[in-house]
């Protein structure tokens, strides 16, 4: 191979490197953001602060909880947190699973826990999100999430006392 095309060759190699390390530098820096994103929501959910919390949505957010309808907006996820924190007692934990990043959209899935102070297990589930990044960082954009624990039903209703007629 003439010495031309020798360091012709070179070059690409070393350009095609250099932009497989920086990919991949921005890749662990998205990783790292979105981690820090998730543990401040935990944060500010253990804080009792639904305003941080949906600080850390997109404007057109969209929440799927279980047995409910969608809630859309910001506003509204806002205010569904703003309830859900207000009388709570337990603390959150969460576990990331799987972070997958495409451009400018991420998801993550994993599990979470909600303990009371004396270590009592109150509940359990798994979630599905998708952060979106924009220009204030990566932002939760849609979030799907369940209880692993069983449905609580409650008992019936005892029937109504039937009359005597025999009095």
């Amino acid at each position: 191979m003439p010495a031309t095309a020798t360091r012709s060759f070179a070059l690409i190699l070393l350009v095609c490197g250099s932009l497989g390390a920086t990919a991949q530098a921005a890749a662990d820096s998205d990783r790292l953001a979105l981690d820090a994103a998730t543990q401040a929501w935990v944060d500010a959910f253990n804080a009792r602060d639904a305003d941080a919390m949906a600080a850390l949505t997109t404007e057109d957010v969209v929440l799927l909880p279980p047995n409910a309808d969608p809630v859309r907006g910001q506003e509204a996820v806002r205010a569904i947190w703003g309830r859900a924190v207000a009388g709570a007692k337990a603390k959150a934990s969460v576990t990331v699973a799987e972070t997958e990043i495409a451009g400018e959209y991420a998801w993550k899935s994993g599990s979470y826990v909600y303990t009371l102070p004396n270590g009592v297990v109150v509940e359990r589930g798994k979630f599905l999100e998708i952060w979106k990044r924009t220009d204030a960082g990566w932002k939760i954009h849609r979030d799907m999430y369940s209880s692993n624990l069983p449905v609580r039903i409650p008992p019936p209703d005892p029937p109504p006392s039937q009359p005597r007629m025999d009095r």
